[in-house]
């Protein structure tokens, strides 16, 4: 079992695993097949140490969560949105397609649009997000180094956006502005005002901030349930426990497959939503301690403060993930476990394979061995003309270590038509240790 702990999170139809240098993604394609890419995360700001230090990287971690995760959470609509084939099928270079049909510009607007409708749902991204999940153990950089670059399909995640025009974008921006806007909002000043309507008429005290975060919490689970309500949410719901019975699977030592997944439950205690939870939690507090102001300074308060508390209640997460094991930790923490009883919904089998997949690619992208006798399932790469040579020899080279021959001829088939002779060759050979035929 990988000692790094890897964390997820749901998209539309798909799932985002994030390990310590590279995500994966793996979406069920409208075809039916499943299609996957993976991302360096050890470049640029990501990799600078000074941001890994305490309460800073909290916040790096927030804003890359947010920033990613809503890029593939648009990205993952927009895919469902496109109809391969002659027929109308759109052109990935943004011009018509051949028979007249939509460009893949009108496609990106139109799947913008089918997650844009509902700008209401904006804030899931924070609430399906892995923002708490994945960096717990925080090991040394001394058990892996980080990813060289044949350790990942670098042209597959440099075109992962190319050829979807502007209305992608577009709908990345839009999205982001929303959950930000929505979530703060939603969450802080909506609260702040209903409270200074009701209770604030005659208490400037305690008792204002105590009505204040009795509210969140309601608007907070209120929201949960109401978007629950949406056939799309409570599959992407679907797929948040797909992603968390699968890293439980991982880190119960079992081999990756539907069988032993569904062994485990849909919460997870490194849950985005527990995270939110302890942000409210957190909140409570430090709203008390800065007491009545200005009507102006508490609404700024509420916003500028947005920031601190996050990187806190981050913190407070590591440490009670250190110590999960105590009996009262874990009774002090079951609230988020409570609240991913509408977060998180039992998965279909297909929805587990999935997931299974977006964790076997997170695990090989950062050089770590797939358990051995895990499922081997028929995917291929979100751009099929970027799983070139040098791609599978990356791969290969990530688990060359464990590499035999028994499976060798399934996993080749299974990416048969997604590369070519010496990518298939080179792909059997990363995943014939660690998955079975």
């Amino acid at each position: 079992m990988s000692r790094y702990q890897y964390g997820g999170q749901a998209l539309i139809e798909g799932v985002l695993m994030r390990g310590r240098n590279a995500l994966a993604v793996a979406l069920r394609h409208p075809d039916g097949s499943i299609v996957w890419a993976t991302e360096r995360l050890d470049l640029g700001l990501r990799a600078r140490r000074a941001l890994k230090m305490p309460f800073l990287r909290g916040l790096v971690l927030l804003y890359d969560t947010l920033v990613t995760g809503t890029r593939w959470l648009v990205r993952s609509a927009t895919i469902q949105a496109l109809e391969e084939g002659p027929d109308g099928g759109p052109d990935v270079n943004g011009g018509p397609s051949p028979e007249g049909g939509p460009s893949a510009i009108e496609v990106a607007s139109g799947s913008a649009i089918s997650v844009l409708r509902m700008a209401f749902l904006a804030p899931m991204a924070w609430i399906v997000g892995a923002s708490s999940d994945g960096a717990y153990t925080d090991p040394d950089e001394t058990d892996s180094g980080p990813a060289t670059a044949t350790d990942q399909p670098g042209p597959s995640a440099a075109r992962a956006e190319q050829g979807l025009g502007k209305g992608y974008t577009v709908a990345v921006g839009g999205m982001l502005l929303l959950s930000l806007v929505l979530g703060v909002g939603l969450f802080f000043l909506l609260p702040l005002l209903l409270a200074q309507a009701t209770v604030g008429r005659v208490n400037q005290g305690f008792g204002l901030q105590l009505a204040e975060g009795v509210i969140r919490i309601v608007i907070f689970i209120g929201y949960l349930v109401l978007v629950g309500r949406a056939a799309d949410v409570r599959r992407t719901f679907q797929y948040h426990g797909a992603e968390h019975m699968s890293i439980h699977t991982l880190e119960g030592g079992d081999p990756l497959t539907v069988e032993a997944a569904r062994k485990y439950p849909t919460a997870h205690p490194r849950c985005g939503t527990e995270f939110l939870v302890v942000v409210l939690l957190v909140s409570i507090l430090a709203f008390a301690v800065i007491g009545s102001l200005p009507p102006l300074m508490l609404v700024a308060s509420r916003v500028l403060l947005v920031p601190v508390i996050a990187a806190v209640s981050y913190e407070i997460l590591q440490l009670g993930a250190r110590h999960r094991s105590h009996t009262l930790v874990r009774w002090l923490w079951s609230p988020g476990i409570w609240v991913q009883m509408i977060t998180t919904r039992q998965p279909t089998d297909d929805m587990i394979e999935v997931a299974i997949v977006s964790l076997q690619r997170a695990l090989v992208a950062d050089g770590a061995e797939i358990p051995a006798g895990s499922a081997d399932f028929h995917s291929r790469p979100l751009n099929s003309d970027a799983a070139g040579p040098s791609s599978s020899e990356g791969t290969a080279k990530a688990n060359s270590d464990a590499a035999g021959p028994s499976s060798s001829e399934g996993t080749a088939k299974a990416n048969s038509d997604a590369a070519g002779p010496s990518s298939s060759e080179g792909t059997a050979k990363a995943n014939s240790g660690g998955v079975g035929s």
